[in-house]
């Protein structure tokens, strides 16, 4: 059965990379394009077919939101200051992803779905990469370890590398209070105070710890006493190799094997295409698994993370055939 998709700025940056992939992984769905300026829609519809503009406030959705009709998921690839798309969802019955919704700002979001019966699956993808960080480090941790006691993430942001507005307007709360998690307690720490420098894919970089979804989630999977996510500014493998910027990632496992033998491991994982495809392309495998146009039947009515959706081994073979290393070093 066709399925439809609204995609709520579906003509951003990001947005429009998670059209491009949801076209490429549905070929029959019915893509909508919603923002408030569905001209600049316009080339984007015409190059993936099966699709149409619409005009959407975020501010005030619900006329637009009417006209489009029944829907299967959304996309929202723009804030929600009001809940409203969320609410739309969940009274219409369809799935619902955002990858924009963060550590800070879930409570809204538990207290909507923990006050409603669900009909479709409410799917938070605002990890790092949609999701794409996590599911590395889930696949990493079920090659080799029988139990995991640290995780460490840092990832290098490349200047060079494009990002839209909405990413832009948000970076000034990206260094706020960070949550991380040691010795098993939860903490909020001040960046500032917890600047390192760490290895990035063969760049060294400043970086500071960040909140992100990864760590509660990686926390909730792999019952690891101590989980950090860093980010910092540096040059991509990408640039260093006279190209396009990429989006580069260092992923560090610590616990014991089958045998209580100590393990460390590092996956390396970058994208040439950079940040904004990588976050795409979680977000449009969500999408896919969210509506059960992957051959399986959709995921239950649930507020569910994207690691809990989506096979970690499955995403890896996936980004390997787009071209994006995932590597041990």
């Amino acid at each position: 059965m066709t399925k439809t998709i609204l995609i709520a700025g579906g003509y951003g940056l990001v947005g429009s990379h998670i059209a491009r992939h949801i076209r490429r992984l549905m070929p029959d769905a019915r893509l909508l394009i919603a923002g408030r300026s569905p001209d600049k829609a316009a080339e984007l519809v015409a190059e993936l077919g099966n699709a149409s503009a619409c005009a959407m406030d975020s501010a005030d959705p619900r006329a637009a939101l009417a006209a489009a009709g029944p829907l299967d998921a959304m996309v929202c690839a723009l804030q929600d200051p009001h809940d409203q798309l969320l609410a739309h969802a969940i009274e219409t019955g369809c799935a619902h992803l955002s990858i924009t919704r963060s550590v800070n700002d879930m409570a809204s979001l538990l207290a909507r779905t923990g006050n409603s019966t669900l009909q479709a699956p409410v799917i938070p993808t605002a990890h790092w990469q949609a999701g794409i960080t996590t599911l590395a480090a889930l696949d990493l941790v079920r090659s080799a370890f029988d139990r995991v006691d640290r995780i460490s993430i840092a990832a290098l942001f490349d200047m060079a590398d494009p990002i839209g507005p909405m990413t832009l307007e948000d970076s000034g709360s990206f260094f706020g209070k960070a949550q991380v998690l040691r010795d098993g307690t939860w903490c909020w720490v001040d960046p500032d105070a917890e600047v390192a420098s760490v290895p990035v894919a063969g760049e060294t970089i400043e970086t500071r710890p960040m909140s992100v979804l990864d760590v509660p989630s990686l926390r909730a999977v792999t019952h690891a006493r101590d989980i950090e996510f860093r980010l910092g500014i540096g040059t991509s493998r990408g640039t260093r190799a006279g190209g396009a910027a990429s989006h580069d990632m260092e992923i560090t496992v610590e616990g014991i094997d089958a045998s209580g033998t100590k393990l460390t491991r590092t996956r390396i994982v970058s994208d040439p295409r950079g940040q904004a495809e990588l976050t795409a392309t979680g977000a449009a495998l969500a999408a896919r698994r969210a509506v059960g146009s992957d051959g399986r039947p959709a995921p239950a009515p649930a507020v569910l993370m994207p690691e809990a959706i989506l096979d970690a081994g499955e995403a890896m073979a996936e980004l390997r055939t787009l071209g994006v290393t995932v590597e041990e070093s």
